[in-house]
């Protein structure tokens, strides 16, 4: 079992974790793409469907029945309500300010603890009435909350500490370590009574070990700690999410506004997915493609749709196009808009922007439809997602911070992440070779490669990794497989103790490495600047015996190993993201897409196509997706949204010609269109702000 999820079942919750219950089983699959609008005032349903929505948001207490009238879907937001997942800025900030102000652990008790006996099942009990009250026509899925998070969004800060918290983790810690001697040994503390064990906070565990001039040595207190309230976090969720689904029927139950994972805030994907039958992922750090992974295949994926205005030029009409053919490329279950201040005027009429989403859903909507709810299928590279990297990349990132990192807010760790970006920037990389990325959990990830091999296993900053997926990742590259990593691989094992060297060195080749604060060029995110065109080195000192030679280290590391090979890139594929669509960082970017590229052309993964256009930059994204009628469908779109002024200058000239060249002759047809010849290449058109989607005839 992961231990995160493990950890659910020793929480002074036992009982109610061995209740839980995939909350998806149930649900079934979308019929149409969901076209809603969110609603600040309900008196507004009318103009929304006049105005060709589908749905709108019910909120709690709401009736469904002029929604019914009216033929509007609606799903029901938050019947939780707020201040148990998702707490009020009124009830966080306090707490905050108390402990910046005093430092003192004892005011950290979160507000609405769910630890505390009796709240959750009074908490799912008026859910499950709620639920029920709505359920039926008309139910497109249950949001049990927005943004849910243990703390506030992901604000960092060691809650809870009240007595029913501090109770469940010493049950916890002493379950996991097995007696206070070992658990002190481990951790590095001198509790000696059971009945003094509690969580060290997070300036405890700073004071220790940062400042020195190498890596910190033992970070493990502070990982037990946060893996105990994701523990927490995901069981209540679980339970919530099992007692929803009871009363939903076939209606999905999951989470909105799910962020980036972070080492606050409990929002581990691999935890939470049993539990969530639909999730509406923020763009940011690469929580969608994150989702689109980790979830299973009938988790039905919304996301939120902010229309904007002129943003780099850009029209809005072609922005809102090119933002709706992206939700059709990727198999979104619907979308969420936002919202009808935006959308509608005073007498109900659309506003400008209105039209252009309008327009945008028209244009692409037998697409959104066809491919509703479909499934991604990936190249077989699977992407590692690790939990204790996440937490532990938090921890280095904020060591400059002294202490005000509990000021390290969402909006700041979005910019100087390093998890984040490595997530984004692989994410980016492989879908501008044509790839699309297939994430998979850290925890588990032994069990996994006994039954699956991919061809190629990435290693995306992953600093963290337990002894038993070192063990498993060297058998899998033994036996023929390829691993790819980018730097500071496995460093630490999964309870943040650092290791002497690497894990994974001898498997990459490695044989001189530095564990020194100055020789990790990784800091927030970024690896900074180098030369002109020149990839800057991840990491100084390090030396491989297969490698090419730089001055300050080696770069592009590689060794056979048995009948596979380990690639060690010493690379910042995090910058990647930021580097992809800027012309000023093309050869950098294209240096990074060339390394990658040449390792897993050596594992034999390839992208289903060759996409080529004249003036086209490398952006190109291919989507094979597998349809809930079983079609199989090719998605072809510019993935350019992040750089608008870039697409609006691709976009002046209007549709372009573009090669779409098969490895073998295909059957292929437009969507929904008439069968082209077989042949193995098709000249096309494509929209810079559109998409092609190109059916699979036959077998």
């Amino acid at each position: 079992m992961p231990r995160v999820l493990a950890s659910c079942c020793l929480l002074a919750a036992t009982a109610m974790a061995q209740r839980l219950e995939p909350a998806g089983g149930s649900a079934a699959a979308p019929e149409r793409f969901e076209r809603i609008l969110w609603l600040h005032d309900q008196a507004a349903a009318g103009a929304a469907a006049r105005a060709g929505f589908t749905a709108v948001q019910l909120p709690r207490g709401g009736d469904p029945a002029p929604l019914r009238a009216l033929g509007l879907g609606f799903y029901l937001d938050q019947p939780v309500g707020k201040g148990l997942l998702e707490l009020r800025d009124a009830e966080w900030r306090p707490v905050a300010a108390a402990y910046e102000r005093t430092r003192d652990p004892d005011v950290l008790v979160r507000p609405g603890c769910w630890q505390a006996p009796g709240r959750l099942a009074a908490a799912a009990q008026a859910m499950t009435a709620e639920v029920a009250r709505v359920a039926g026509p008309g139910l497109c899925f249950v949001a049990l909350a927005d943004e849910a998070s243990a703390t506030r969004h992901d604000a960092p800060l060691d809650t809870c500490r009240c007595a029913d918290c501090l109770q469940a983790y010493r049950t916890f810690a002493l379950a996991r370590y097995g007696s206070v001697a070992a658990l002190d040994a481990a951790l590095g503390t001198a509790f000696e009574d059971p009945a003094a064990v509690v969580p060290l906070t997070t300036d405890q565990v700073r004071r220790r070990e940062l400042g020195d001039v190498s890596l910190p040595q033992n970070l493990a207190p502070f990982a037990l700690h946060r893996e105990f309230v994701a523990g927490q976090f995901a069981a209540a969720v679980g339970e919530l999410a099992a007692a929803a689904q009871r009363a939903a029927g076939s209606a999905p139950v999951g989470l909105t506004g799910m962020p980036a994972p972070a080492a606050f805030g409990g929002n581990d994907y691999a935890a939470l997915a049993p539990f969530l039958g639909m999730v509406e992922a923020y763009r940011g750090g690469g929580a969608p493609e994150l989702a689109a992974g980790l979830l299973a295949p009938a988790t039905q994926r919304y996301a939120t749709l902010f229309p904007s205005g002129d943003g780099g030029g850009l029209a809005v009409e072609a922005r809102m196009r090119a933002e709706v053919a992206a939700l059709a490329a990727h198999g979104y279950a619907g979308a969420v808009v936002w919202s009808d201040r935006e959308m509608l005027g005073a007498d109900g009429a659309l506003t400008a922007l209105g039209i252009a989403v309008r327009q945008a859903f028209a244009a692409f909507g037998a697409a959104l439809d066809a491919c509703a709810g479909a499934a991604i299928e990936p190249a077989s590279c699977w992407v590692v997602e690790s939990a204790a990297s996440v937490r532990l990349w938090w921890m280095l990132d904020s060591a400059r911070d002294g202490m005000t990192w509990v000021r390290r807010l969402a909006s700041y760790e979005a910019e100087h992440s390093t998890s984040q970006a490595a997530r984004l920037g692989w994410s980016r990389l492989l879908q501008d070779l044509g790839l699309q990325p297939h994430f998979v959990a850290a925890e588990g990830l032994p069990e996994r490669l006994l039954r699956e091999r991919p061809r190629c296993l990435v290693l995306p900053a992953v600093v963290a990794l337990d002894d038993r997926s070192l063990q498993a990742i060297t058998s899998y590259v033994q036996a023929g497989g390829t691993v790819l990593a980018d730097h500071s691989t496995a460093l630490y094992d999964a309870d943040l103790r650092r290791r002497t060297s690497g894990g994974l060195d001898a498997l990459f080749g490695i044989q001189e490495r530095s564990l020194r604060w100055a020789d990790q060029r990784v800091h927030e995110g970024s690896a900074g600047t180098a030369a002109a065109g020149e990839v800057p080195l991840a990491e100084t000192g390090l030396r491989g015996r297969i490698a090419e030679r730089r001055a300050q280290g080696d770069t592009s590391i590689e060794q056979r190993v048995g009948r596979g090979r380990a690639h060690y890139l010493n690379a910042p594929v995090v910058d990647y993201a930021r580097l992809r669509l800027d012309p000023a960082q093309a050869e950098k970017a294209r240096e990074l897409r060339r390394r990658v590229r040449a390792v897993l052309q050596l594992a034999g993964v390839e992208p289903p196509c060759d996409v080529r256009g004249a003036g086209l930059p490398t952006c190109i994204e291919r989507v094979p997706l597998r349809l809930r009628d079983g079609r199989s469908v090719l998605a072809i779109r510019l993935h350019a949204l992040e750089a608008p002024s870039l697409l609006r200058t691709l976009a002046a000239g209007g549709p372009r010609a573009i090669t779409v060249e098969f490895p073998a002759p295909r059957a292929l047809r437009l969507l929904g269109g008439e069968p082209l010849p077989v042949q193995t290449k098709f000249e096309l058109m494509l929209d810079p702000c559109g998409a092609l989607f190109l059916e699979g005839v036959g077998r």
